[in-house]
């Protein structure tokens, strides 16, 4: 875990600057996770097989930890994710974290 980062970075493309964020809070993410985004929340799922879905507000420049477990079944790292109508986010495939 020492290794694993929870920065956060924001790039302007047009001022060619990057630009430090509030880290993201609790563990850090590792092995591939989901992002998608509804234009005013970014959502992170899945990655170091968890069930928890981290939101980062885009105008508040502010995370949130909203534990979706009885929505999001399973652990899982390496899924894809969209967010559709604003509405649902939509997590597909990913590897069970109980699979050996």
């Amino acid at each position: 875990i020492d290794n694993y980062l929870s920065s956060t970075e924001r790039y302007s493309i047009d001022t060619n600057i990057w630009e430090y964020l509030p880290d993201k809070p609790g563990r850090p993410r590792n092995g591939r996770c989901a992002v998608s985004t509804t234009g005013s929340e970014i959502y992170i799922v899945g990655g170091d097989c968890t069930r928890s879905v981290d939101v980062y507000g885009t105008a508040t420049l502010t995370w949130k930890n909203r534990n979706y477990a009885l929505h999001m079944p399973e652990e899982r790292i390496y899924p894809a994710a969209v967010v559709l109508e604003k509405r649902y986010l939509v997590v597909i495939g990913g590897y069970n974290c109980f699979d050996e």
